[in-house]
């Protein structure tokens, strides 16, 4: 007789996690909802990482492993890879250095989405965990806003509402179109692909964790770097998704720059001030020199005008 497809497909793309990966693994396998596969892309790791997986996948079954051994895939072709052998009508993600915090979290998910036909996928909060040598600025937490059921297609531009890690998607709603392999991140394109088929709905409470440790990709980048890779993502957004969301993709990158911005003014980094600020007004003119002038130019003269009693910018 065979078996049962699974309820749910975990998606778990790792490199180089060999210090991390057994506790992402043991979090799945601790969920009350055990109707599930999980899918370990494994991208030519130079640690352990595919020793761990290999293990895991020889004592349970509903474990696969996908190796690389042709070289690297990238965050990107690994994700489709995982897609295209998913078996289940949910998808859920889950890189290889967080964990889920709540054992209840796909049961949790998969009886909202069954109740509520209307929404295309669902998430909750998520605690941000900074395992660096030595830590820097960063949210405690990454969610909605407190008291929040659903959120909008223009809800979501607005901010980023969930870490991956606490999504749980629809199998259906979920596109790879061209564009999307050229960006710096998958999930928020995801979300708004998703979104145009249907709401988010939310999960109260936290359901993960998110790690911030020294082998990351995105925290040991400049924030000029993060700057220009926020602003090829919103591009793409303005091309690809309705032309009545272009002001407010502006709106929002400008924003999204701003935090670029201060991360810049704390390091201190003098012509990266000046070319993020000028690519925030680009993004919103109005915003930046009208309705907040003040800070505009606050910025600028941080970036233009010596520092006193002969310190130095970086």
């Amino acid at each position: 007789m065979a078996a049962a497809p699974p309820l749910v497909s975990v998606l778990m793309l790792t490199r180089n996690h060999g210090s991390y990966l057994q506790q992402a693994i043991a979090s799945v396998q601790a969920q009350t909802l055990q109707a599930w596969e999980l899918l370990i892309g494994e991208d030519d790791s130079s640690d352990n990482t595919a020793a761990i997986a290999s293990q895991a996948a020889a004592l349970d079954h509903r474990i696969r492993v996908f190796s690389s051994p042709g070289g690297a895939l990238g965050f990107h072709r690994n994700f489709a890879r995982l897609l295209q052998a998913a078996q289940a009508s949910y998808v859920a993600f889950l890189e290889g250095d967080d964990w889920w915090s709540e054992p209840g979290k796909l049961e949790l998910q998969v009886a909202l989405l069954a109740h509520d036909a209307s929404l295309s996928f669902c998430g909750g909060s998520t605690r941000v965990v900074d395992q660096r040598p030595t830590p820097a600025p960063h949210a405690e937490r990454i969610g909605p806003p407190a008291g929040c059921q659903r959120i909008s297609f223009a809800q979501l531009i607005d901010g980023y509402s969930f870490h991956f890690s606490s999504v749980l998607m629809r199998r259906e709603v979920i596109q790879l179109p061209e564009w999307i392999f050229r960006q710096y991140c998958l999930d928020r394109p995801l979300y708004l692909l998703g979104a145009c088929h249907g709401d988010a709905g939310v999960i109260t409470g936290e359901l993960s964790v998110y790690r911030l440790h020294q082998g990351g990709v995105w925290a040991p980048l400049t924030p000029l770097q993060k700057a220009c890779r926020s602003r090829a993502l919103f591009s793409a957004f303005c091309v690809h998704f309705p032309s009545l969301y272009r002001r407010h993709f502006r709106l929002s990158l400008s924003h999204i720059l701003w935090s670029y911005l201060a991360e810049a003014i704390r390091q201190q980094r003098r012509w990266q001030i000046l070319v993020i600020v000028m690519m925030g007004i680009q993004a919103a003119p109005a915003l930046r020199l009208l309705r907040h002038p003040r800070p505009t130019m606050g910025s600028l003269a941080r970036a233009l005008l010596p520092l006193p009693n002969g310190q130095s910018w970086a």
